[in-house]
C-alpha cells in the first residue's frame, strides 16, 4: 500500500523507538501562510530614512512540526517574513524560528526546554521591549531549560538556565549576552497558597565588559480561583561591575494570570536587572505589560495589549528621574485587534498599534523620533 509523505515524516521522527512507542507517537506537520496589508509610518522602514508613512504588503509562510505522545510535547516552527514597501519599492526578508519541548521523565520529574531566534530588520517585532533601538537589522535569541521535580508531597524543587543574546548587524557593534542559572523551591502550605525561595546568578557580557549579579528572592503564589493565579517575587540583587561599579538593588516581579474559556488576561510588572540591549551591558529596568483576550464565540474574538518600560545603566543611574533624561530609555506600546475565523483553516484579523520610545544618549537613536503607528489587515490560511 502506498504511504503518504506525512507517514514517512512520522516514521523518520520516531526511528529507533519500540513498536509500542511508534504506535502512540503523533507527528503533525504544520503549514500556515499569512498575507498582510498595512500602513506604517516608521521612518526606519523607509529606504531613505525619511519620515512619512506608506503602504506595505507582508507575506509570511510558516512551517512547523509537532510531535506528541503520553509523555512528550514538542512544537517547532520556522517563518519567513517578506515585506514589500509600495512607496519606496524596497523588499526585506526576516527570519524567525522556535522550538519548545516538554518531557515527563517520571511521575515526579519533568524537563522543559525552549528556544527562539530572530533575524529582523524591525526591532519592534522582537518579543522584548527596548531591544536594539536602531534602524539596523538585529540578530536576537533566547533559550531556557528547566528541570522540576516533586521532592516530597508538599515540596517542589527546580533548577534552570536561561540565555539571551543580541547583535546589532552594523559595523562597530559587538554582541551582548546574559547567562542566568537559577534554583528554586516551593512549599504548598494550603490548597491555594505556596511559598517559595530562589537563588539567581546573572552574568552580563558585552564585548570586553563583564558584569555580574547575585540575587536571593522570596516568592508567593496564590490561586484566587480555578482560573486565576497571582505570583509575586521580591528580594535584593547584589550587582558588581567593572571599575568599582557596584550596588544593591531591589527586584520585584508581580504576575496575574487568568485563563478561562471566553476570557484570558495576563498582567506583569516589576523592577529588575536586564541585559542584551544591543548597545551597552547590564541595565536596570522598570516594566509593565497586559494582554486581554475576549472570545465572544468560536468565530469572533478581540484582544488588547499594552506595555511600558524604562531602563538605564546599572545599578541605578537615573532610576528616580522622570521626564527627559538622556541616560534613561523609556517607551510604550498599545494595540487592539479583532479576529474572525471564517473556517477551521481560514481566519482574518484587523489590528491597530502605536509604539513610542526614546533612546539613551550613547545609542544611535538619540534625539530621533521613534513614534510609529501601524494599521493592518491580515489573512491567515492554514493548509494543515
Amino acid at each position: 500500500m502506498r504511504r503518504s509523505w506525512k507517514g514517512w515524516v512520522a516514521a523518520a521522527a520516531v526511528l529507533g523507538t519500540c513498536p509500542a512507542a511508534l504506535a502512540a507517537t503523533q507527528v503533525e506537520p504544520r503549514l500556515r501562510v499569512s498575507l498582510e496589508e498595512r500602513y506604517d509610518d516608521d521612518f526606519r522602514l523607509a529606504a531613505d530614512g525619511q519620515t512619512g508613512g506608506q503602504l506595505m504588503t507582508k507575506l509570511t509562510p510558516r512551517l512547523g512540526l509537532d510531535v506528541r505522545d503520553e509523555t512528550l510535547k514538542l512544537e517547532s516552527f520556522y517563518a519567513a517574513d517578506f515585506l514589500m514597501r509600495h512607496g519606496s519599492g524596497s523588499l526585506t526578508l526576516d527570519h524567525r524560528g522556535g522550538l519548545s519541548v516538554r518531557k515527563l521523565l517520571s511521575r515526579r520529574l519533568r524537563v522543559e526546554a525552549s528556544g527562539n531566534i530572530f533575524r529582523v530588520t524591525d526591532p519592534a517585532s522582537l518579543p522584548r521591549d527596548s531591544v536594539a533601538r536602531s534602524r539596523e537589522p538585529v540578530l536576537y535569541g533566547q533559550s531556557r531549560v528547566y528541570v522540576s521535580g516533586r521532592a516530597t508531597r508538599r515540596v517542589d524543587v527546580g533548577a534552570g538556565y536561561s540565555f539571551e543574546g543580541v547583535q546589532v548587524l552594523a559595523p562597530g557593534q559587538v554582541a551582548g549576552f546574559v547567562h542566568t542559572p537559577f534554583v528554586e523551591a516551593w512549599l504548598r502550605t494550603t490548597r491555594r497558597l505556596s511559598l517559595g525561595v530562589e537563588y539567581r546568578y546573572q552574568g552580563f557580557l558585552y564585548g570586553d565588559s563583564f558584569q555580574q549579579a547575585h540575587g536571593v528572592f522570596g516568592g508567593l503564589r496564590y490561586r484566587l480561583s480555578r482560573q486565576t493565579t497571582f505570583t509575586a517575587r521580591a528580594g535584593p540583587v547584589a550587582f558588581s561591575g567593572q571599575e568599582g561599579t557596584s550596588g544593591v538593588i531591589p527586584r520585584v516581579k508581580l504576575e496575574l494570570l487568568h485563563e478561562a474559556r471566553h476570557f484570558d488576561l495576563g498582567f506583569i510588572a516589576g523592577h529588575d536587572l536586564v541585559g542584551a540591549s544591543g548597545f551597552t551591558n547590564a541595565l536596570w529596568a522598570d516594566y509593565a505589560g497586559m494582554v486581554v483576550n475576549k472570545h465572544f464565540n468560536d468565530r469572533v474574538s478581540v484582544y488588547g495589549m499594552g506595555s511600558f518600560f524604562r531602563n538605564g545603566r546599572a545599578p541605578g543611574h537615573g532610576v528616580f528621574t522622570w521626564g527627559e533624561d538622556p541616560t534613561v530609555a523609556q517607551g510604550y506600546a498599545l494595540g487592539v485587534g479583532l479576529e474572525f475565523k471564517v473556517s477551521r483553516y481560514v481566519s482574518m484579523q484587523a489590528a491597530v498599534d502605536r509604539i513610542a520610545q526614546v533612546g539613551m544618549d550613547e545609542e544611535t537613536t538619540a534625539g530621533l523620533n521613534l513614534t510609529r503607528n501601524v494599521a493592518a489587515i491580515r489573512l491567515h490560511m492554514t493548509a494543515w
